[in-house]
């Protein structure tokens, strides 16, 4: 098993074993953001440098609108950059 810094429960969907924390970024990213708790928000902050998440934010389509928002404000990207799921639409 590789080390994985977050709970087994944020990922109930995947064997966790099968998680790369570079090949899938963006999801555990997306994860964290939308379903974690405070301590996962800060091992997020901990595994990747604000520029990676930044990056992986502006590609999302899977956000709900307080994620958006908080993240733009948090991460300082312009709304208009961050995608909300059609989901919420």
């Amino acid at each position: 098993m590789n080390f994985f810094p977050f709970a087994q429960n944020l990922f109930w969907d995947v064997d966790i074993n099968d998680v790369d924390l570079q090949k899938h970024k963006r999801y555990i990213v997306e994860r964290v953001l939308t379903r974690g708790k405070m301590q996962d928000f800060e091992k997020l902050l901990t595994l990747y440098s604000k520029e990676e998440i930044r990056i992986e934010l502006k590609k999302s389509k899977e956000l709900d609108p307080k994620t958006l928002h908080f993240c733009s404000w948090y991460f300082n990207i312009p709304q208009t950059e961050l995608h909300a799921s059609s989901f919420y639409r």
